[in-house]
């Protein structure tokens, strides 16, 4: 009996590069503790324990107070270029 290979036809490949990428944003992204929401630019995040953030929706169900509160930017910020003005000797 002779075996069929698969072959890939262009949808195939679009749905596989799609879900390549989207799982490489997931993996760099940062997501609350409590819903798994990834919060948006300019959103605070509260920071409970060393590992523990949480979005400003979930806050209110913490008894305790956080640690830290943290200002969410954007993922360019500290990465873009910067010109540099050499200074006066």
């Amino acid at each position: 009996m002779a075996r069929t290979l698969k072959t890939l036809d262009e949808t195939d490949l679009e749905a596989a590069l799609m879900r390549k990428s989207v799982d490489t944003l997931e993996a760099g992204r940062h997501t609350c503790a409590d819903c798994g929401r990834t919060p948006l630019v300019g959103e605070r995040v509260y920071r409970f324990g060393s590992a523990s953030s949480v979005c400003a929706l979930c806050t209110p169900l913490r008894r305790a107070e956080p640690d830290a509160v943290e200002l969410v930017r954007h993922s360019e910020c500290g990465i873009t270029v910067r010109r540099i003005t050499p200074r006066a000797a």
